[in-house]
């Protein structure tokens, strides 16, 4: 079976109302178990319950119209960013944590460098 591809911009037009909104082109389906559980798995998406302040929301619904957004479908938009941004920070603490060490030479007493043979 193919797998659909996830479209996120398509979000946008669930959020504002383009799709799903009218019962004039909205026929239930009858799917079996296994094609649900196998459409619900392909689509990727978990539903979660947050909460949050409620001017949070207010700023964010806000700032979702702005751009032209759903509130939600912006706020994935946000994690995904932190999350790639956060990624590249452990990435980049990771390197500098893993410092490579000569073991063919150590520092003196007086902090010069010196080569140890074993």
């Amino acid at each position: 079976m193919k797998q659909p591809i996830y479209d996120e911009s398509l979000d946008v037009k669930w959020d504002d109302g383009t799709y799903g909104v009218s019962e004039e082109h909205a026929k239930r389906a009858d799917l079996d178990n296994e094609f649900m559980a196998e459409f619900e798995k392909s689509a990727a998406m978990t539903l979660i319950s947050i909460r949050l302040q409620d001017d949070l929301i207010n700023d964010l619904k806000e700032i979702a119209a702005i751009h032209g957004l759903g509130y939600q479908p912006m706020i994935r938009q946000l994690l995904k960013r932190f999350v790639k941004a956060e990624r590249k920070v452990l990435a980049a603490r990771n390197s500098a944590m893993n410092i490579q060490v000569d073991t063919n030479s150590a520092l003196s007493d007086d902090g010069n460098k010196k080569t140890v043979t074993a």
